[in-house]
């Protein structure tokens, strides 16, 4: 009797341990999170995407899609149900994109906020929701959605750029490339060769440079000697200003002189030159009025009164 109790005692205890290791693995694997309810409304594709995808709000996961399925009040539109955790700051800027994890093709969605994208304040009021009415955030096209939108434009761009090069590189433009390419050769080789010419110029350079160092020092030392009172240059200009003051004051002298002494003397010669010619002139009168008179003399001056021979008219 006591080995059935006891075997009782320990089938009882093994199923309260078997239901106990059940409980804590429900219970450690299940999220207790609270969470809200959302409705993401779309019109595009959501390839990729199933319930217990992930849902992530800048990078943090922050819940997990419930369902998809069509709105049947808006043909065509997709609503996307996902919970959230109660603390997500979701406002009514917040949006929705679809994003993939790597190369796998697993969609998951992605929140953010048109707000902090702008550098807005960040103290909007949340968007408020409930599980009877959820509310509704627009859901973007993704990346690769616009990429898709936009590849017939790509592909057209492309198209127009091949056929641009496959026109650029025909023969003719070929060959006028070519021609470019060989000038610009030419160009680079005559340049080398004006280098190896201009090398023994540039050898000489600093010679130059040092003759042109010592001329700007010589006239910076002629400079300076114009600039002294008391240099050689100033004292030769002094001495040749003394010199000419004293020519000066002899040619001075000398006018004074000739002024003085010279002219008094030249204008008595003149006077006597003057009755010179005056007697001169006479006696040729003279001589042609009595030309006897050189052999004989002249006749006798007429007797004044008081003289002999005076006779009164």
């Amino acid at each position: 009797m006591e080995n059935k109790s006891n075997a009782f005692l320990a089938g009882v205890f093994t199923i309260g341990l078997a239901v106990l290791v059940l409980f804590s693995l429900f219970w450690f694997s299940s999220d207790h999170a609270v969470r809200v309810p959302y409705d993401l409304i779309t019109r595009s594709t959501v390839n990729g995407l199933g319930p217990q995808a992930d849902v992530k709000y800048r990078g943090l996961d922050v819940g997990k899609v419930v369902s998809i399925k069509f709105d049947p009040q808006v043909p065509g539109q997709i609503i996307v149900r996902i919970t959230v955790n109660q603390d997500t700051p979701i406002t009514r800027t917040t949006y929705a994109t679809l994003g993939f994890q790597g190369v796998t093709g697993i969609a998951y969605v992605q929140l953010d906020d048109t707000a902090r994208e702008e550098g807005a304040s960040t103290n909007s009021p949340r968007l408020a929701t409930s599980a009877r009415e959820p509310a509704r955030i627009v859901m973007r096209p993704g990346f690769f959605e616009e990429l898709e939108k936009r590849g017939d434009s790509l592909l057209t761009q492309t198209e127009t750029l091949m056929a641009s090069l496959n026109e650029m590189f025909q023969t003719t433009n070929r060959d006028e490339l070519m021609a470019a390419i060989n000038s610009v050769h030419q160009t680079a080789a005559d340049y080398s060769k004006l280098a190896n010419s201009l090398q023994p110029a540039v050898s000489q350079l600093p010679k130059a440079v040092e003759n042109l160092n010592a001329t700007l020092a010589s006239t910076r030392r002629l400079a300076d000697d114009l600039a002294n009172p008391n240099g050689t240059v100033m004292s030769t200009v002094n001495r040749v200003g003394e010199n000419m003051q004293g020519a000066a004051d002899s040619v001075q002298k000398a006018a004074g002189i000739f002024t003085q002494e010279t002219l008094p003397q030249l204008n008595g010669l003149a006077r006597d030159a003057r009755q010179t010619a005056r007697s001169i002139d006479r006696a040729a009168g003279q001589f042609n009025d009595q030309p006897s008179s050189v052999l004989f003399g002249g006749p006798s001056p007429t007797p004044g009164p008081g003289e002999p021979g005076f006779a009164a008219p």
